[in-house]
């Protein structure tokens, strides 16, 4: 179980909850989150991304990862307003927010 904050990711049932409310996710953004949450305030490239969620032989567009963390936040941020706990690095990447707000 990863816990950071209000999220938390069981991994032996692959659910998600934040603030007590349960998350559909897709495996894509599934992986992504458990990704990110592995790692508080680490930066992710893209392509670290694309290679961890889809695999080195992926041969789609890099910002296809864009959309799914999109979507991501979109459903986070239903349980969990006003926290910004995905961060976009300009030119870099993605990071979680161990802390969104301080």
């Amino acid at each position: 179980t990863l816990v950071v904050g209000e999220v938390s990711l069981l991994q032996s049932t692959h659910q998600v909850f934040v603030e007590g409310h349960e998350l559909r996710l897709t495996p894509c953004e599934y992986n992504l989150l458990k990704t990110l949450l592995g790692h508080p305030n680490r930066i992710f490239s893209r392509n670290e991304l694309i290679n961890i969620v889809q695999g080195y032989d992926y041969d789609g567009y890099d910002r296809t990862i864009d959309s799914h963390i999109k979507n991501l936040r979109k459903k986070i941020a239903r349980h969990a307003p006003g926290k910004e706990v995905i961060s976009t690095i300009y030119g870099i990447g993605y990071k979680w927010n161990a802390y969104p707000g301080e």
